[in-house]
């Protein structure tokens, strides 16, 4: 029997540099990058608004005011046009591939506080197993409400979605389903892994981190901030691994989670 592994990914800033609604999404809103996430920041203060839904009300009100079509179509267009970090457009396909080869099941989750429907967009869709990101129920031309709000703490909970293979967000039994030896375990926590690039990432790294899994920091080597972080997560022992934003083939990254990959088959 083939052994499974999960690979769980943040977005922003581990696959792509920044935000994705910073390359383009913000800017066609005519609302000055920095002035969006600075309004974001003081609603939220100003209300006691957890930030993820304050960016998601605030990003919807400027698409109206710019009178940009607010629709899963429209977000999806958006993901089509983000520039990714290399070889991240072939990656999901290659590892699964190389998995299959070694007999191992490669499956490929994202947890993001970034944009469900434009990750849609992006040409690996399809390899992915599960997507939880932030997303809107769309109602007569509005995002009408969040149908998923994706923050920093409330990442945890779907490593234990997977983990346990309660997929949909509106299981509540399943999630916290208590599972003795013997129940069926989707992932085992000791086969997943998860891949972040800094201290938002850290509630999702502690929680593999106490249960055997493995912590990887994504960094950018061309960012004096991007790799301080990274260096201090390890320090601190957040982590197992850093590794450069190059996802090509024999990357850093690439001959790193092969070695797993391989371990994991002849274990």
């Amino acid at each position: 029997m083939n052994k499974k592994i999960a690979l769980c990914y943040d977005f922003d800033g581990t696959l792509c540099a920044g935000y994705m609604q910073n390359q383009k999404l913000i800017p066609d809103c005519k609302i000055d990058i920095g002035k969006f996430w600075s309004e974001v920041i003081d609603y939220s203060h100003k209300n006691k608004v957890d930030p993820t839904l304050s960016y998601m009300l605030i990003l919807e009100n400027k698409m109206y005011e710019a009178n940009l079509e607010i629709s899963r179509e429209k977000f999806i267009n958006y993901g089509k046009e983000l520039k990714l970090f290399p070889g991240v457009n072939d990656w999901f396909k290659r590892i699964k591939k190389f998995g299959k080869e070694k007999n191992v099941d490669v499956e490929h989750y994202i947890i993001s506080s970034g944009l469900t429907n434009m990750i849609e967009g992006c040409s690996f869709f399809n390899e992915l197993n599960r997507v939880y990101a932030c997303e809107y129920i769309f109602k007569n031309g509005r995002g009408l409400w969040p149908k998923l709000s994706v923050n920093y703490s409330n990442k945890v909970q779907f490593l234990y979605r997977i983990h346990k293979g309660a997929f949909e967000v509106n299981d509540q039994e399943g999630v916290n389903e208590k599972k003795y030896f013997g129940d069926h375990i989707h992932v085992p926590f000791e086969n997943m892994i998860f891949f972040g690039d800094g201290e938002t990432d850290v509630p999702t790294f502690n929680v593999l981190n106490k249960n055997n899994g493995k912590s990887i920091c994504v960094y950018d080597d061309k960012n004096q901030k991007s790799t301080d972080i990274a260096k201090k997560l390890f320090s601190d022992g957040r982590v197992h691994h850093l590794v450069k934003n190059d996802y090509q083939e024999k990357s850093g990254i690439d001959v790193l989670l092969k070695e797993i990959i391989k371990t994991k088959s002849e274990n």
